[in-house]
């Protein structure tokens, strides 16, 4: 076992720093405790993960050891990164995670650790700050501000912001150095102008993929400084315009009222309208090879049959559909020869769906409590096709779940579909049992997951005999009590 152990103490260190960057970080941090190599790979590790989560211990906690603790935090940080600097060791990858700590208090120490990574031949940060801006007894925040070294970065092949980070309006005049980022991350960003991010993607030339969501944009106001928005629409971005971009594949959009992407490459795009209920667009027709289309809490207007009929020969390639929370028509027809995947989730007056597609191997439905039964009819479908049917009913509703299957057309397509069923039961004891229609001849499912809030027994076990009844033969069974 020794010899092993040493055999593999002199592999190189490359190799070695390779096996660290698979494991969990607990277990890469314990290899510095077998030997002397080991302790050696681990201190000279390039990929730098530190939270102060680990740091600060749990809450409540005496204010005095939370003071000491953060010292000890932000010195351990300070320690490591300089240590680094000093040897002339490479820092491929620095994770700053920051949840329980006032930025406003260390963002001196963050714009020295950036400073010390930026120089450091750095290829992915992932900084993720607590969100912001806030207001306490010190007045107004603005959010951390990123610091202009990081867009100078033209190692920086991923970079991951999160949190209160504002992307100040300087960077509108600075020159953009991000020549090699191919994935770019901003979750809860702060804009310092309405085109900061718009300016920052254009410069980066390999992108491949974008994740922007919850933006936030200062609004100058007259006498006060920055205004910080308060309200879903105040100091939303209201557009974001992506051209030029030769590699992008990827955008995942949240909460930008108006898109416009000219990206012939991109084969995935997925959209959330966010809280605001103004009017959106979308406009990707210049994007061909679009393989993957998700949109998500399209809410302000209805998705009519005509839009379904317009996308399929504006997306020649599209293989992959998926609506949730939509408002849509009360009837739709979605024919296309190339579609495999199609979820229709929580979407709103839905009433009929007619689906022409003879390659679909995968088809979600997913219903809410209250919603009406619609007619799914498949008018031509793979023998390979599987049928995933979502459903959450109130107990006093379950007399409809027949009916729920029955208007599944052709039945043949529940011999491999998988039905879950979510029983909302009442909060009262005296129900009268609900009475089931078993239909003739029965639907035959394939998986059944009955998921169940068992407030009362009784009326539990009747509803569990009254589903297995109406369902009599399916090959897989769950049952997942929900307290």
């Amino acid at each position: 076992m020794e010899q092993e152990e040493d055999r593999l103490s002199n592999l190189p260190k490359i190799i070695l720093h390779n096996i660290l960057s698979k494991m969990p970080k607990k277990d890469a941090a314990r290899t510095s405790v077998l030997s002397k190599d080991w302790a050696d790979t681990w201190f000279t590790f390039p990929i730098l993960y530190f939270s102060d989560d680990i740091c600060t211990g749990t809450f409540p906690q005496p204010r005095a050891d939370f003071v000491r603790k953060t010292k000890n935090f932000i010195e351990h940080v300070k320690r490591t990164l300089l240590r680094f600097h000093d040897k002339g060791l490479a820092i491929k990858e620095f994770d700053l995670i920051v949840n329980n700590i006032d930025v406003r208090r260390m963002s001196k120490d963050i714009d020295l650790w950036l400073k010390l990574v930026s120089e450091s031949s750095l290829e992915v940060l992932d900084l993720r700050l607590p969100d912001g801006p806030h207001q306490d007894e010190e007045g107004p925040g603005e959010g951390y501000v990123l610091p202009k070294g990081v867009i100078e970065g033209k190692s920086l092949t991923k970079l991951v912001l999160m949190g209160g980070i504002r992307v100040d309006p300087a960077f509108m005049n600075h020159s953009v150095k991000l020549f090699s980022l191919r994935v770019l991350s901003l979750w809860a960003v702060i804009s310092g102008h309405e085109k900061a991010i718009e300016h920052l993607i254009s410069c980066c030339p390999l992108i491949e993929h974008i994740t922007l969501k919850c933006f936030s944009v200062l609004i100058p106001r007259r006498g006060i400084g920055n205004h910080i928005p308060q309200s879903d629409t105040d100091g939303v971005m209201k557009s974001l315009s992506m051209h030029g971009l030769q590699k992008l594949k990827t955008v995942d959009v949240q909460g930008i009222q108006e898109v416009y992407i000219d990206a012939p490459c991109l084969e995935n795009f997925n959209y959330c309208a966010g809280d605001f209920d103004a009017p959106f667009k979308i406009d990707l027709d210049r994007c061909k090879n679009l393989k993957v289309l998700d949109l998500l809490s399209l809410t302000s207007i209805t998705i009519t049959d005509n839009w379904f009929v317009d996308l399929f020969p504006k997306f020649p390639f599209l293989e992959s559909l998926k609506l949730d929370n939509c408002k849509m028509s009360d009837r739709i027809n979605i024919s296309s020869v190339q579609l495999k995947v199609l979820e229709l989730s929580n979407c709103s007056n839905l009433k009929e769906v007619n689906i022409d597609a003879p390659n679909l191997l995968s088809c979600r439905f997913c219903g809410r409590v209250g919603d009406s039964e619609p007619i799914i009819r498949f008018l031509r479908s793979s023998s390979q096709l599987e049928v995933d049917l979502q459903h959450t009913m109130h107990y006093l509703d379950l007399g409809n779940l027949w009916k729920f299957l029955q208007n599944i057309k052709p039945q043949n397509v529940l011999v491999l579909a998988s039905l879950s069923l979510f029983i909302v039961q009442p909060t009262v004891d005296a129900v009268t049992p609900v009475v089931f229609q078993v239909p003739s001849p029965p639907p035959r499912i394939k998986h059944l997951h009955l998921r169940s809030v068992p407030n009362n027994e009784i009326l539990f076990s009747k509803s569990f005999i009254e589903v297995c009844d109406c369902l009599p033969c399916f090959f897989n069974f769950k049952l997942c009590f929900l307290q």
